[in-house]
């Protein structure tokens, strides 16, 4: 972590500080330009304090997604296999709406291809039309070597000027 005054790095816990009316988290150099932030200090008391039995706030770790989604994908034929799947069922397409707690108009953009369901909505549309939506996520390939140039990119006409 770095002081956003005078760019360093920051060893031991930051100080907070309020110069010229903002809020900074400096090393403790320049923790002498400022003011202390009373009031970061003071919720940052009342927030550390839960009551027994509360859960613990949600931590998104160090950047990596669930791995559901890193693994998995939506098929690319799934408007086709729900409108399947629903008509096979024979419901219509409020009947799902209702089943998978979703607006009518979201699953009328699903069949037609225009918007792809969230995780969440794939589960659940798996659930309740008992198909299968996501499979494992496959790796585009990526030819090695230098593409060709169909046309000539800016680079290749810009002329420079000598100085």
């Amino acid at each position: 972590m770095n002081c956003e005054v005078c760019g360093s790095t920051i060893y031991g816990p930051p100080k907070r500080i309020v110069l010229e009316g903002s809020r900074l988290l400096v090393c403790v150099k320049c923790s002498g330009l400022g003011e202390p932030d009373l009031k970061r200090e003071e919720r940052t008391l009342l927030t550390t304090q839960r009551p027994l039995g509360s859960p613990k706030p949600f931590k998104l770790g160090d950047g990596h997604l669930p791995r559901e989604v890193e693994e998995l994908e939506v098929a690319d034929d799934f408007s086709r296999r729900i409108r399947e799947a629903r008509e096979k069922n024979k419901m219509t397409q409020l009947d799902l709406a209702r089943a998978v707690k979703e607006r009518l108009t979201i699953i009328r953009k699903i069949e037609l291809g225009k918007m792809t369901p969230n995780m969440r909505l794939t589960r659940t549309l798996e659930h309740v039309l008992k198909v299968k939506l996501l499979q494992p996520r496959r790796e585009s390939e990526i030819p090695a070597g230098k593409p060709e140039q169909s046309e000539p990119l800016l680079g290749d006409v810009i002329q420079y000027k000598k100085k």
